[in-house]
């Protein structure tokens, strides 16, 4: 069976990040399908808005699954990821876009915190 190229690029490429790169990878793809889910929400496109959301949801059930819980911040990180995928769920029965508008500040602030931390994290090598 032939490989696919750009499946093949893909996946070599997220095989060399480094795990902060691959944290703000995810976070982006979260806040690009709550920015879409939002704008589907509002068109009552809601099989499409569920799609994005549940993208949403695996991206931050699977952040949830890999924390190392060595660290004292790992429980703020669990329940901030947790209130992550209830907001979203109270978006999808609402149906209410705002719901996810609000969240996107939030995500987008951590998403950034981590960005510099990796920056920093690569100038003290």
């Amino acid at each position: 069976m032939p490989t696919n190229p750009i499946m093949q690029y893909k996946e070599q490429s997220i095989n060399t990040m480094s795990r902060g790169e691959q944290l703000v990878t995810l976070l982006n793809e979260a806040l690009k399908n709550l920015h879409y889910g939002s704008l589907m929400l509002k068109d009552k496109n809601y099989a499409t808005a569920e799609k994005c959301t549940d993208k949403c949801k695996k991206i931050f059930s699977y952040l949830s699954s890999v924390l190392d819980w060595n660290y004292e911040i790992t429980h703020d990180l669990y329940q901030l990821y947790y209130f992550f995928n209830q907001e979203i769920i109270k978006a999808e029965v609402k149906r209410d876009a705002a719901v996810l508008d609000e969240l996107v500040p939030v995500v987008e602030q951590m998403r950034d915190t981590w960005e510099e931390a990796e920056k920093l994290s690569h100038m003290s090598k």
